[in-house]
């Protein structure tokens, strides 16, 4: 469809449509601009202000969006979508009350949509009303089970509610369960789970999976007195309270490690531990010590050290000693990108942006001094020229590790950066800042390595929006090979402590029962999803043309890894290099699966493997 020029347009409908193309090839700015000559014909009309508002969300202008759905409602009071959209869009501002006003509209034209419960329980989370955020959560999962990580915020929200009764009731004190059971639980929760006796059940059942141990008891207790001769109920709860029995006496163990070797990584486990009992306040503590105890260390890495301060409110204690450690210590590359991770979750990226370019200014100039001169500011650096996009566990990061080496590429300050994936709220300054500045004259290339962009709905188009002609790579892996060994490496970080075959049986169960439902793209929590490679290179494909990708195969890649380095060189066009070694760089060791296991996970991934080798004409002969 040919778009017509602005000055030849006539009427608001013209401007609007033209406004929906341009939207639709993501050019929100040239959206926005038709937008505005929509409405200022038409003022009155209250579609023009709510495609506006979703052009300027998308530009993550928050404040206008929000404008513009206030507009929308003053207009049309019965719009579900500018209410949801309003929460979302106060959300990101952090306004939590204007927020939870607007999901509750929202629910009130549209009682059937389950995101709308969903954000509005994280809203009152955010605002403590654990109450009505614990009667939103179970609300929802009566038509709506599959949420992302929804009985783990059910099980936090819970565990800040009873908090108080909790070491009571774990003892099975009657007194503590009725208390809990007539007063704890608000009238309208108790009301919902009366309605619906086996809600209980069912709630204390998926706590336990999602490893709420605490909150599972509770509603176990509860279950059990409702329906005192079910000895399955019985059982259930004699399992996890033998669940966190275990887990009392590994935390145990751990403390008498430390009094033997206070290191930092046995504080690390100690936390992790501390985590999994939900006892957040010492798990700050034990993080804290097992910083302060290496505080010159690549710490910016582990995010559930960052939720885990974060959620407590100690980051800006955490930003304070690196601070103090960077200034005792003004040569510590780590320290400034462990300053600004601290102020990127504080949201202060303007103040994170100069910690980065300094880091990556200090790495530059120790790998190449002859090509740095002084200070570089952010308008002279262009980005990247390639990115590794995939796949997790498929040998990404021992590929970066000897490109890195090549004498004309320089490397940013990480190799996974995940820009476009998990972090794209940040501004595109703060994604620049970990790239050095490519010398006038010099044929020097610059790439970076995120994983988490394959598989990440969204992270292509974004991509292709800034970057077009980005060179990309990807590394594919048996996916049964793949998920084994990403399930290890969680274990190894102690991110995982269910069993290789509860969390694969978990996952297949899953994807079985959506059939053709299932939604690839939501796959973060699960293992085999993201081996479903034919979805995610479809949209890839859609955008990039296919001279822009090289396609490895990770087992030619540990098989041969001096030819396939040759081959990404030439594919980048850059002169050989041939390394004295070319060592794995994140190897992983681990007993073999079970060969039913196994079986089935074949048979699971045979047809969409077969969809893969079609689609790009590539035999891969996985089994």
């Amino acid at each position: 469809m040919s778009l017509k020029n602005n000055s030849t347009l006539n009427t608001s409908e013209e401007y609007a449509n033209l406004g929906t193309i341009y939207a639709q090839e993501k050019k929100w700015d040239l959206a926005i601009e038709n937008y505005h000559q929509a409405i200022a014909l038409k003022p009155d009309f209250s579609w023009y202000y709510y495609y506006l508002a979703q052009a300027l969300y998308q530009k993550q202008n928050w404040n206008k969006a929000i404008k513009n759905y206030y507009q929308v409602i003053e207009l049309n009071h019965n719009f579900y979508w500018s209410y949801y959209n309003l929460g979302n869009a106060l959300g990101k501002l952090k306004r939590w009350k204007e927020a939870v006003k607007a999901y509750k509209n929202a629910i009130k034209i549209d009682i059937n949509f389950p995101w709308s419960y969903y954000n509005l329980g994280d809203a009152l989370i955010k605002l403590k009303q654990w109450d009505e955020a614990i009667y939103n959560y179970i609300y929802v999962t009566q038509f709506q089970t599959e949420l992302p990580g929804i009985y783990s915020k059910l099980g936090d929200a819970i565990e800040q509610k009873y908090k108080s009764n909790l070491d009571k009731v774990i003892k099975n004190d009657p007194k503590a369960i009725q208390e809990i059971e007539q007063y704890s639980i608000d009238d309208k929760s108790m009301l919902l789970l009366q309605q619906n006796p086996n809600l209980f059940l069912q709630v204390a059942d998926s706590l336990t999976k999602a490893n709420k141990i605490n909150g599972a008891i509770i509603f176990y207790q509860i279950a059990l007195e409702l329906n005192q001769d079910d000895l399955k109920i019985y059982q259930k709860l004699e399992e996890v309270l033998e669940k966190k029995n275990q887990l009392e006496r590994e935390t145990l163990e751990l403390r008498k490690e430390i009094e033997l070797n206070q290191n930092s990584w046995s504080y690390y486990n100690l936390g992790i531990a501390l985590t999994r009992e939900q006892k957040w306040d010492e798990v700050v503590i034990a993080y804290r010590q097992s910083i302060e105890t290496r505080p010159d260390f690549h710490w910016w890495f582990y995010h559930n050290i960052w939720e885990a301060f974060a959620r407590e409110n100690k980051l800006t204690e955490i930003l304070t000693f690196f601070q103090m450690f960077q200034k005792a210590s003004p040569d510590s590359f780590w320290s400034y990108l462990n300053i600004g991770e601290v102020l990127t979750r504080l949201d202060k990226i303007d103040e994170a942006i100069p910690y980065y370019q300094k880091a990556c200014y200090q790495q530059t100039k120790k790998l190449y001094p002859s090509s740095v001169s002084q200070p570089w500011n952010l308008e002279q650096v262009k980005g990247p020229n390639f990115m590794i996009i995939g796949v997790q566990k498929g040998g990404t990061t021992s590929l970066y590790g000897y490109l890195t080496q090549h004498p004309q590429i320089m490397s940013p300050i990480k190799k996974e950066i995940d820009f476009w994936s998990w972090k794209f709220n940040e501004s595109i300054n703060w994604y620049l800042a970990h790239f050095p500045v490519i010398p006038e004259g010099r044929n020097f290339l610059t790439g970076e390595a995120s994983p988490s962009y394959f598989n990440h709905l969204g992270a292509a188009k974004r991509i292709y929006q800034f970057f077009p002609k980005i060179k990309l790579i990807i590394l594919l892996r048996n996916p049964i090979d793949r998920a084994i060994s990403q399930y290890h490496t969680w274990r190894r970080f102690n991110w995982e402590n269910r069993s290789l075959e509860e969390a694969i049986e978990s996952d297949l169960d899953k994807l079985i029962k959506a059939g053709e439902k299932v939604n690839y793209w939501m796959g973060e929590q699960n293992y085999l999803a993201k081996g479903v490679y034919i979805e995610f290179l479809k949209e890839w494909m859609s955008l990039f043309p296919m001279e822009q990708f090289l396609i490895l195969k990770s087992e030619d890649f540990y098989a041969n890894s001096k030819a396939v380095v040759q081959q990404v060189l030439k594919f980048l066009d850059l002169p050989r290099y041939e390394l004295l070694e070319y060592k794995n760089y994140n190897p992983g060791n681990y007993s073999q699966i079970d060969p039913l296991i196994r079986r089935s996970l074949s048979n699971y991934f045979q047809v969409h493997n077969q969809r893969l080798e079609e689609y790009l004409g590539i035999k891969f002969n996985w089994e």
